[in-house]
């Protein structure tokens, strides 16, 4: 018996047919659209029912299953294929002619008619790094002089900076020596479209999920400003190098809740590498999957969430499933309020390779009045402390401050120090880097910010090469994930 429909190739007859038409109804499963995805599979299924019920019970008795399957997945309100498909329009990231440098570079952005600046036609700027110029290492960073009796370095005009609006979308290039062009900084803004409703909804999603992360996790940056979480494959800690999933939770909580955030992480790390290979040029995109590729190092997973494909998030009452999509890279990081001094991040990709982006940010009104106080020798160094354990510097950082003199804006912008640039952060904003070279954020003054980041640390990739020649055997990761 051949049946009809969607399953007209499948000839049941045979025993051995059987099992692979089964996989193939379950791989329908939250794939095929709304008119013709589980309303029509349900129709396909009460068919075959009916072809089967006296001389398939075998076959009967499975498509008895898939339809309760199909049912529950219907009451519990899992996207079609349809609405998957408008939502990943609507947030803007299905582009489907993604842009080389070379295109972006000789005149040929998404959209040449669009206003120049904007995502659609980026401006591009030739622009060559000085990489002897900037304070030391560790030295903080401050759009004004809000501490005037600090070291603290002011990225501004009156020292050169070139300061990328909160609109606007800039590519920093310049002639390597061998006259070719490379990129040394990307910035595009509105990465989710214009204030739509999805965009400011998946904007929300993230900031959630960045909530939970950040106040169940272990801080691997507990000395700085702000917290930042790891996700993903790590080092383990710096005395126990050791490669493996990093153990992040430190909240008691029970695995189905575990599970569920880990989900979302690993939705957040997705959505922003598939911005980026949106939005960023193919040459940054297509490197970072070649050098996976050829050292073999895993997409991110979690130990609640094995290695595979695909990811799922819950966004306003609608679960999204996307089974079959390349996961992110293996390393990703959730950032809340996050600040840090100028440092140099060892990366195994060569150029701009680390992406991040903003997800959220705000800032707080002026206060009225701020309480004063003698400033510290350590408010006044040049550097950042050096680290204590269960000391958070950020306690210095209030001391001889004029909070008059914060910028209008906020702070906690991204700086490129030797490309003497600085980013004004935005809700939206896509940043490809190169986190080899010195860069930092400058003081929050008031702001903040939610990022998601995606990085390739040299010791993360050090410790997976000696699993790999069974140096040392890949085991439980520590959360550590510390790249200073």
């Amino acid at each position: 018996m051949v049946l009809p429909g969607l399953l007209e190739d499948l000839d049941i007859a045979k025993a051995e047919k059987v099992e692979a038409f089964v996989k193939t109804l379950d791989k329908l499963l939250g794939i095929s659209g709304k008119s013709e995805g589980y309303q029509g599979l349900l129709r396909q299924i009460r068919l075959c029912l009916d072809l089967t019920r006296h001389k398939h019970p075998r076959l009967f008795g499975a498509l008895n299953t898939l339809k309760g399957l199909v049912h529950r997945q219907l009451k519990e309100g899992i996207a079609t294929h349809l609405q998957k498909r408008t939502l990943v329009y609507q947030l803007h990231l299905a582009q489907k002619n993604p842009k080389s440098l070379a295109d972006l570079v000789s005149g040929s952005p998404f959209d040449p008619d669009a206003p120049k600046g904007s995502i659609m036609n980026p401006l591009i700027v030739w622009r060559r790094r000085e990489m002897s110029f900037g304070p030391p290492l560790r030295t903080v960073l401050a759009d004004t002089r809000c501490r005037p009796n600090s070291g603290d370095f002011i990225s501004d005009d009156a020292a050169g900076f070139y300061r990328v609006g909160a609109d606007e979308s800039v590519i920093f290039v310049d002639k390597d020596g061998y006259g070719k062009t490379s990129l040394h900084l990307c910035v595009l803004r509105q990465v989710f479209g214009n204030q739509s409703a999805q965009a400011e909804a998946i904007l929300r999603w993230f900031q959630h999920t960045i909530d939970n992360a950040v106040t169940e996790r272990r801080d691997v940056r507990p000395t700085h400003d702000g917290r930042m979480v790891q996700i993903g494959w790590n080092a383990g800690p710096r005395h126990a190098r050791v490669f493996g999933l990093a153990k992040s939770f430190t909240k008691n909580l029970d695995e189905e809740t575990k599970t569920a955030h880990d989900h979302d992480a690993i939705a957040a790390a997705n959505i922003v590498w598939g911005a980026a290979k949106t939005w960023l040029p193919t040459d940054v995109t297509n490197g970072i999957d070649a050098a996976l590729s050829k050292t073999g190092m895993p997409r991110i997973a979690t130990r609640n969430v094995s290695e595979g494909t695909g990811f799922c998030l819950q966004l306003e009452g609608q679960k999204y499933l996307f089974p079959h999509y390349e996961r992110a890279p293996p390393e990703a990081y959730l950032t809340r309020d996050y600040s840090s001094s100028l440092h140099k991040d060892p990366c195994y990709i060569s150029g701009p390779s680390a992406i991040s982006l903003n997800v959220g940010r705000s800032v707080d009104p002026l206060p009225a009045s701020f309480p004063s106080a003698a400033p510290s020798s350590a408010s006044l160094s040049q550097t950042r402390p050096r680290r204590i354990p269960g000391h958070n510097v950020s306690t210095n950082n209030t001391l001889a401050e004029n909070p008059s003199l914060w910028p209008a804006d906020g702070g906690g912008h991204f700086v490129d120090m030797s490309l003497k640039v600085v980013v004004e952060q935005a809700a939206g904003t896509l940043l490809n880097f190169d986190s080899t070279k010195p860069h930092g954020t400058t003081r929050l003054c008031g702001a903040h910010n939610y990022t998601v980041s995606i990085t390739f640390s040299a010791h993360i990739m050090a410790a997976f090469e000696k699993a790999k020649i069974g140096m040392t055997d890949a085991g439980e990761g520590a959360g550590d994930g510390n790249h200073d």
